[in-house]
């Protein structure tokens, strides 16, 4: 079979994602490669498929027990043979394993960093015929990431050891230029072919919520639960006390949620991830320790009690959400207590030996990443955008996903008391009509059925993706199928029928106007998908000149304070806030400010005419990282020059053709 044979048979799809083939190709012709995909995009087919290709056996080295397990119970209900080699196996397991594998009964291998050098493995890879070793998760492998597992860095002594040298891939999700180099070396990648697909999740919704913490943001999160109440979600928190108590107020409340941290036994994690992972419990609550390698495709929001420590982390956690390529959203609920226990955790990390020798050079790359996230927090501009732009992706991006870009309508929180607001359900989030939700949830009862029977989570069966495609074509029997998204031979063969079934059945008692033809000759389809309206998109930031006669003063403040105010002078919720990012540009623009460069970093400072305005700049040091810097204090007078700039600014661009930056 040929490559698009293979995809097809195997794993059902009939086409590749940008970058997929590009990989694939570059293995199947004895190259090394580097692939830096965004999550969802498809990272494990790029060697999966080349892996039933080539002539021999392909290790992959994967950092979590529970990642490996989802993969090879995913490759087995496709069709595909494959094991792993972790601490989850007694000795007489991994034995066992190794002699099959030996025998030539598995084509894929997934094994665990730390045994890569045990004598054991390092006898079977050394007679193995190994066409390629692929290590995923690679950002691991580098101190400046945000998972450093010194264990990676056994990586190349393993390939060294190995008496021929097999093709290397190597695959993440998130990486800076920094890491992606580090990659690079260290593996010792030779002459690689690199692709990096952008790291946009345009299927993910961003809002930033600002709340004052403690009760007002419990009371978001439990109204944000209640209103998705039959939907998968993960809600994480920076405190191990955080997770605690907002698992027991979701308990409290009805809602079926698990919790996950460090301080809980091994027991207890595998008991609160297997619940979750097989649906018996919706949502789960935890800290960073949960979720690197879970492949659960069905999670339909990501929320964050706590602001992360950085873009890294976040980017990584939200994109936990929607893997399944269907409609989820990204919720930030931000507080400035968040910036303190952030900070305190720093300290604690440097303190505790978290950092390689007390390192000073990553600990302030540690400060600069955390104030990278804080500004995400407070920034006017498109949440997306400055995402992209992070991690070095500077493409154009024509945004109607985040809460900056479009106007999100907020829904009234109940203060809380049980209320009787229609629930939510996921077919609705995938834009199904009421036939469509209908149908689909007779599917996805029998694809937990299926499930339950196999001894495996539901997503491994099928994706709701493929649940949804399978609405909008309506198959009635195994032919039919073969043109459902994701259903390969195997999966046609084991289950095709149960859910056929399901269909004609549904046919039968659904005959009416609402069928058509579909695009496979003989099956028929139920109108059930409806196009969402597009979000209205906020419009640059604007007030009538006169209005700002009624802007207050005060003896002194920072521009924050004064923007603050300005905002609460404006009614019209599709427009953009004033922000103090604004403002500064404007001050500098007319030679209030100046920007010069200091420890790689931009810094504003007060120019003469400035200081004749009344702009005040005080030296400050820094409580965290020893660093000093500028604080400028606006005294009434200078306060009384912003509103008389912003008057000549907003009557030279009348309402609705002020640009976004002065």
């Amino acid at each position: 079979m040929n490559l698009y044979q293979t995809l097809k048979h195997y794993f059902g799809y009939d086409t590749l994602r940008p970058g997929q083939q590009d990989l694939m190709e570059g293995i199947l012709n004895g190259s090394d490669v580097l692939g830096i995909m965004p999550t969802g995009a498809g990272k494990s087919l790029c060697y999966q498929v080349p892996a039933l290709m080539l002539p021999g056996i392909t290790i992959v080295i994967s950092p979590l027990i529970s990642l490996m397990s989802d993969q090879v119970k995913a490759l087995n209900q496709a069709g595909v043979h494959a094991a792993y080699i972790n601490s989850s196996l007694t000795e007489n397991q991994i034995r066992a394993a190794l002699l099959y594998a030996a025998q030539g009964q598995y084509k894929i291998i997934y094994v665990a960093p730390e045994r890569l050098n045990t004598m054991r493995f390092l006898d079977f890879a050394c007679r193995a015929d190994i066409s390629m070793v692929t290590v995923d998760e690679a950002h691991c492998i580098s101190q400046w990431g945000q998972d450093f597992r010194p264990s990676y860095l056994e990586i190349a002594d393993f390939l060294a050891r190995l008496p021929r040298r097999p093709v290397v891939s190597a695959f993440t999700a998130t990486a800076t230029e920094r890491v992606k180099q580090d990659i690079t070396g260290s593996l010792h990648l030779q002459n690689p072919v690199t692709v990096v697909t952008g790291f946009d999740r345009p299927n993910l919704f961003f809002r930033v919520v600002k709340r004052k913490g403690g009760k007002e943001t419990d009371n978001s999160i439990l109204n944000y639960v209640k209103r998705h109440e039959d939907e998968s979600g993960i809600i994480y928190c920076a405190t191990k006390k955080n997770v605690d108590s907002v698992c027991e107020l979701l308990l409290q409340h009805g809602i079926l949620a698990g919790r996950y941290h460090a301080g809980l036994s091994l027991e207890e994690r595998k008991e609160s991830q297997d619940d979750f992972t097989y649906d018996r419990i919706r949502v789960m609550v935890a800290t960073n320790a949960f979720g690197m390698g879970i492949d659960k495709s069905n999670v339909r929001y990501v929320l964050h009690y706590n602001m992360p420590q950085s873009l890294e982390y976040y980017y990584q956690e939200a994109g936990r959400a929607g893997r399944d390529g269907e409609e989820a959203e990204c919720v930030l609920f931000f507080s400035k207590q968040d910036i303190m226990i952030n900070k305190r955790l720093l300290d604690y990390k440097a303190t505790e030996g978290g950092y390689t020798a007390g390192d000073p050079a990553v600990r302030a790359n540690e400060q600069r990443k955390l104030n990278q996230m804080i500004h995400y927090c407070e920034t006017d501009e498109c949440l997306r955008q400055y995402i992209l732009n992070y991690f070095g992706d500077h493409s154009p991006c024509i945004c109607e996903k985040c809460s900056n870009c479009v106007v999100t309508e907020d829904e009234a929180e109940e203060n809380y008391i049980e209320t009787g607001r229609a629930k939510k359900k996921t077919a609705e989030l995938a834009d199904l009509t009421e036939e469509g939700q209908e149908l689909f949830e007779k599917l996805r009862k029998c694809r937990s059925e299926l499930a339950a029977k196999q001894g495996v989570p539901p997503f491994i069966i099928c994706s709701d993706k493929t649940l949804k495609d399978m609405c909008a074509r309506c198959p009635a029997d195994k032919t039919q199928m073969a043109d459902v998204y994701g259903m390969g031979a195997q999966k046609i063969a084991s289950y095709g029928e149960s859910f056929a079934e399901i269909i004609r059945m549904f046919l039968q008692t659904h005959e009416s106007g609402n069928m058509t033809t579909g695009k496979t000759e003989g099956a028929a389809v139920v109108e059930t998908v409806s196009k969402p309206p597009a979000g209205k998109k906020k419009q640059p930031f604007y007030i009538a000149p006169e209005k700002l006669d009624q802007v207050t003063f005060s003896d002194a403040c920072m521009v924050s304070e004064l923007t603050d105010r300005i905002n609460a002078l404006c009614e019209e919720k599709d427009r953009k806030k004033l922000t103090a990012a604004f403002v500064n540009d404007l001050l500098v623009q007319k030679g209030y400010l100046k920007e010069e460069e200091q420890d790689e970093t931009r810094i504003r400072r007060v120019t003469e005419k400035g200081i004749a305005a009344g702009i005040c700049e005080e030296e400050r040091r820094s409580k965290f990282g020893g660093g000093h810097y500028y604080a400028l204090i606006h005294t009434r007078e200078s306060q009384e020059m912003i509103v008389a700039e912003l008057k000549a600014y907003f009557t030279d661009f009348p309402s609705g053709s002020a640009p976004a930056e002065p």
